[in-house]
């Protein structure tokens, strides 16, 4: 059964680890503070910018 992983494992990448819990935690503190839109918006912002700068596969 080919599930189109490298390893046939689902393991998230801890790239994208990092990405998301990085991104969420700061989505989230920004919300707190400035609001719902604001946090979600800068949440992405950060999850983008992590994307870009963080090595690893890409594609």
């Amino acid at each position: 059964m080919d599930d189109n992983s490298p390893n046939g494992s689902d393991k998230l990448p801890s790239r994208w680890v990092m990405i998301l819990s990085v991104s969420t935690a700061v989505g989230i503190g920004t919300g707190l503070v400035g609001g719902l839109i604001a946090g979600v918006g800068l949440g992405f912002v950060c999850a983008g910018f992590l994307h870009t700068v963080l090595p690893g596969d890409k594609r």
